[in-house]
């Protein structure tokens, strides 16, 4: 499973309201014709912007989701909300481990310290990706910004200070 986080905020004189409002019609657009590959979407406030998650069956689907998403019924929501949106950016994270929930209440970033080997990572960090409702993300192709890696878990965790984690609440749009 791959997801398609895309990070934007609320263009000046826009009201986060109505931003929000129009956010909410476009995925229930998207959702009420899924494209074949889509599994859901979902949008969060995280950090002082906002990160819209497209969760995909696998890399194929990412060309259905694009042309569906402006096309049809959801073209005039895709259109309303992307005249609200400024500093877009998008990512492209794989699934490595848990099941993709929606809901997680944090978000924590990270990346692979220097000299340190996956197989080590992914040993450091089963701790915490062996509790109930946590997921890790892995950035794709260097496909988005820094950094690499994205921990969804049900509460905030504190991952050791090499791997230079940013916590972050997400609240539902």
């Amino acid at each position: 499973m791959l997801a398609y986080v895309f990070f934007h905020r609320v263009a000046p004189g826009i009201e986060t309201p109505d931003y929000e409002a129009a956010l909410r019609r476009f995925h229930a657009a998207l959702a009420g014709e899924p494209p074949r590959g889509f599994i859901g979407s979902s949008t969060y406030r995280v950090g002082g912007t906002y990160a819209d998650w497209y969760l995909v069956e696998g890399s194929a689907a990412l060309d259905v989701l694009n042309e569906a998403a402006v096309s049809g019924a959801r073209s005039a929501s895709h259109d309303s909300v992307a005249h609200m949106a400024t500093d877009g950016a998008g990512k492209l994270l794989a699934l490595l481990s848990g099941s993709a929930a929606a809901g997680a209440a944090f978000e924590i970033r990270f990346s692979k310290p220097a000299g340190m080997g996956y197989p080590e990572l992914y040993d450091r960090l089963k701790p915490w990706t062996d509790r109930a409702g946590v997921t890790l993300w892995r950035r794709m192709m260097v496909l988005g910004p820094p950094p690499e890696f994205c921990l969804l878990a049900p509460s905030e965790v504190q991952l050791p200070a090499e791997m230079k984690p940013e916590a972050l609440r997400r609240e539902p749009v």
